[in-house]
């Protein structure tokens, strides 16, 4: 991750996802100057927008090696392959997945041929496999997320489309049309529209980013690294499996700066500095919350954790290390 942000203003970490979308590309933009993510590629040489973000500092990658995906990409390539050859038998592959997900069996896809092959077996409790490669399950997730991030998009357009004639029909003008179009595009889709990639896999996509993070180092890195999150079911479940949890800050609304207002950057940092010492407080910070004084309509919601040394070596096995994690959301 690049080294060349301000000391006064926080680094973060995106988790537990490989890919953002543009929708949490807008909620993080909100609060935040600066964002690391491990995206699970070499480099943005295919992607464009993210370069594009990454050039101008604000996504901070911390890419993987060839070396690292060589192996995972070609373990994925051939899971995609069979199950384009298995499409009519969706309901033993769905009973599969559910009881034993492929990526949690170190024998990988033979084993996955062989069930499907000779019928799908009861699992119990006692005999669920923990995750054994982090980065294929990650890359599997993030599979999912491009994939969905499609889907939301078509579907968006099509809402726009029906929007679009509803209004020729009623015979709005085109000018108010052009009008409506640009403020929902000045302020991004809101979380109360938003499906959280978090529901699916939540343990799993934990379990397997802290080990592949702790693996790239990201927690031996001096200075402190806020985690941050726009998954309440990931956060939900983190505060469940970890004891002794604080809940440092509880905004339910708080008023932001929108793109292209002038005042947006000293208020990310006065934000950034207000979170670090609540952070270092261990409480409830005493110094006042940044107020966004002006005409911006923009709202917010953000939730502040701070987890423990001891918890965190129950949940996780990150022994010496208490986290700081801060979900983010927009409002409509």
């Amino acid at each position: 991750m690049t080294e060349n942000i301000p000391e006064n203003i926080m680094k973060t970490m995106f988790f537990p996802f490989s890919h953002i979308s543009k929708s949490q590309l807008t909620s993080v933009s909100a609060f935040f100057q600066n964002l690391g993510l491990l995206p699970l590629v070499p480099d943005f040489t295919a992607d464009p927008m993210r370069a594009d973000l990454t050039e101008k500092k604000f996504l901070n990658p911390l890419f993987s090696s060839v070396q690292e995906l060589g192996g995972v990409e070609k373990q994925v390539q051939s899971y995609l392959d069979w199950a384009k050859l298995h499409r009519g038998n969706e309901k033993n592959l769905k009973s599969l997945l559910k009881e034993e997900p492929y990526f949690m069996d170190a024998t990988g896809l033979s084993r996955i041929q062989f069930q499907i092959r000779g019928g799908v077996k009861q699992v119990g409790s006692d005999q669920k496999k923990e995750v054994q490669n982090p980065l294929l399950l990650l890359k599997f997730a993030q599979l999912l997320d491009v994939q969905n991030e499609g889907i939301d998009d078509e579907l968006a357009a099509l809402e726009t489309s029906k929007i679009s004639l509803f209004s020729e029909l009623m015979g709005e003008t085109s000018e108010k049309n052009s009008e409506n179009k640009s403020e929902k595009s000045d302020r991004g889709q809101s979380d109360s529209s938003y499906m959280d990639p978090g529901r699916i896999m939540t343990k799993e996509r934990v379990v397997s980013w802290f080990r592949y993070a702790a693996e790239k180092s990201i927690f031996k890195q001096p200075g402190s690294t806020l985690l941050v999150t726009t998954s309440p079911a990931v956060l939900d479940y983190m505060v469940s499996r970890c004891e002794g949890v604080i809940n440092a800050l509880d905004i339910d609304s708080i008023k932001v700066h929108e793109n292209d207002c002038e005042k947006k950057n000293n208020w990310l940092q006065d934000f950034s500095r207000f979170l670090k010492e609540t952070i270092a407080e261990n409480n409830v910070s005493g110094s006042a919350q940044p107020e966004a004084d002006d005409i911006c309509f923009l709202s917010g919601r953000i939730k502040l954790c701070l987890f423990p040394e001891g918890g965190m070596k129950a949940f996780l096995n990150i022994p010496d290390q208490s986290i700081a994690v801060c979900l983010v959301q927009l409002k409509s």
